[in-house]
């Protein structure tokens, strides 16, 4: 069980520690018995008997964009190793050619396991009764988050163009430098919500994604199905690095693009095309187990990370994109009716070709066989 801690001063460089905390005996102390009761997760009976989730059998998890294409739309895969050729315990994949291109099917050993679509706050609440705890109560057990955030706050400060005044009436003479007012207001966040459903459509979280203008990190929070907020990942100022807390301020789990560690700022990593501009997380998951531990650190949810994550890549790669089929609808209709066109073509032409054989089968006739009968004497 790990702490997340940070450390803000003057905004200077700002470090992000993690420190395992001992325990040598259970004891029941004051942060024991001060712990929250985290958001649960519950497995339905479609979810145990038809809809397998994928399995994550490993500590650490390679998130890999594998494909992307007008006609056949984007793909990837959840892998053991980082190399493209590694087992994959699951993939994903994007259809391009429907309207609802943006929703992501999970599926796990060829079977569907789930579907991660972009969706309404209103929708949510009208199909699934789902209200964000953090829209209308429950905001108090997170204010903690705000403190987790103050290095992404000063590094924003730290950029900005100060003027320099001088105090009236002070002695001794005291200057201030502060932004320009335009400059200093934060705007607050605009959020996009993604449902995620098992393959009956019966709701299993929710995830919430800071909009950004997908170059520099966002924020990133999951729900269960009854609104309780589950984690909320705390981004990098720089680096496309999260790292998940839950209500207790235990660490969940850390996702870092490409690689843990790689500690590269997100504007200077490089993209593919042939990959749909997406990055490739990594993410490794805490151990789970002791008291008030987070059901997503769980064998059975912790793809829910995995698919928060893929999420996060996938809305940051798709700013201002819309397939090209999707976005043309005269071209997607040339499209299909040249490929009815071609289909009828081929049709035809094997059509005459079986009835040209038909016919020298049925209709053929030889010519009189020569009477080979000896006369009569």
């Amino acid at each position: 069980m790990r702490r997340l801690q940070v450390s803000l001063c003057m905004a200077l460089p700002i470090s992000f520690a993690m420190t395992p905390l001992a325990r040598p005996e259970f004891k029941l102390t004051k942060d024991l018995l001060s712990a929250k009761e985290p958001a649960q997760f519950q497995l339905n009976e479609a979810q145990i008997a038809q809809c397998h989730a994928p399995l994550m059998p490993g500590m650490e998890m390679y998130l890999t964009p594998l494909g992307a294409s007008a006609l056949g739309g984007q793909w990837g895969s959840w892998q053991l190793t980082e190399s493209p050729d590694a087992p994959s315990t699951a993939a994903w994949r994007l259809n391009f050619m429907s309207s609802e291109w943006r929703a992501m099917h999970i599926t796990s050993e060829g079977n569907l396991s789930a579907i991660a679509r972009p969706v309404e706050l209103d929708e949510l609440k009208e199909q699934h009764s789902f209200v964000p705890e953090d829209a209308a109560f429950g905001m108090e057990h997170w204010t903690f988050v705000e403190d987790l955030l103050a290095p992404a706050v000063a590094m924003k400060y730290d950029g900005m163009n100060y003027s320099m005044g001088k105090a009236p009436d002070t002695f001794p003479v005291t200057y201030t430098a502060s932004p320009q007012l335009k400059d200093a207001a934060i705007p607050a966040p605009s959020w996009q919500y993604w449902a995620i459903t098992d393959c009956k459509k019966k709701l299993v979280a929710v995830v919430a994604l800071e909009e950004t203008d997908g170059m520099h990190p966002g924020r990133c929070k999951i729900y269960n199905n009854k609104g309780q907020k589950a984690t909320e990942a705390v981004p990098d100022a720089l680096i496309p690095r999260l790292q998940f807390v839950d209500i207790n301020q235990h660490l969940l789990a850390t996702a870092e693009a490409p690689a843990l560690g790689s500690d590269i700022p997100m504007p200077q990593l490089p993209r593919r095309g042939s990959l749909g501009n997406m990055l490739p997380y990594t993410i490794r998951f805490e151990r789970g187990g002791y008291y008030m531990s987070s059901d997503l650190l769980k064998k059975d949810f912790r793809w829910i990370l995995s698919a928060a994550v893929q999420l996060r890549s996938l809305q940051d790669a798709t700013q201002g994109f819309t397939p090209l089929l999707v976005k043309d609808k005269y071209l997607l209709l040339s499209v299909v009716l040249a490929l009815g066109l071609i289909f009828l073509v081929i049709f035809g032409t094997m059509l005459v070709s079986s009835l040209r054989t038909m016919s020298r089968i049925f209709f053929h006739r030889d010519k009189s066989l020569p009477n080979y009968q000896t006369p009569l004497p």
